[in-house]
């Protein structure tokens, strides 16, 4: 029965990875994870995904080098909830509906989840049992509910010094007004 099970999980990945929009080499997916919707995902390189992620697609891309924790929640849309004169139970399939992109060089902890409309961007660390509610920061340490910035990764010598020596889309300048 294991065997069975095993087979039946390497087909839904399969079947996954040939739906996806677009996906570069050295992809590593944990077998205990679920994608809903996933033609709507593009990967670059180099990514790790850990064990029981739930991945929900409107419109989701991963950028190149990203590590991620068990536990992963990405949810790309909402329900509605504030239509007047309607239950819920009524507008249940009302979304409203926010890309995610996770941009290059990011690892995110244990247990966290992301919500619509966020940009993780370039060299971002995501502490253990975070809620992504808005777009952070390149090169920042973000934890909590919600995902706040505690910290920069590096002071400014490094930063200009890791830029100078790293393929990165941001010049000094733009990182540092991130961090204003």
């Amino acid at each position: 029965m294991n065997k069975i099970h095993e087979i039946l999980i390497w087909l839904y990945f399969f079947k996954s990875f040939k739906s996806f929009k677009k996906y570069g080499k050295n992809i590593h997916l944990s077998f205990d994870g679920i994608f809903i919707r996933p033609e709507e995902i593009s990967f670059g390189d180099n990514i790790f995904i850990n064990k029981n992620f739930h991945i929900s697609a409107r419109n989701l891309n991963f950028g190149s080098n990203i590590m991620i924790g068990p536990n992963l929640v990405i949810e790309c849309d909402n329900h509605k909830f504030n239509i007047s004169g309607k239950k819920m139970w009524d507008i249940r399939e009302s979304r409203e509906i926010g890309a995610v992109s996770i941009e290059d060089d990011v690892w995110i902890g244990a247990n966290v989840t992301i919500l619509p409309n966020v940009i993780i961007r370039e060299g971002t660390v995501i502490g253990a049992g975070s809620v992504v509610t808005k777009p952070l920061p390149p090169y920042s340490v973000c934890v909590g509910v919600p995902c706040r910035v505690i910290k920069r990764r590096f002071n400014e010598q490094q930063l200009n010094h890791h830029l100078n020596e790293v393929l990165s889309k941001y010049h000094f300048k733009d990182v540092l007004n991130y961090w204003d």
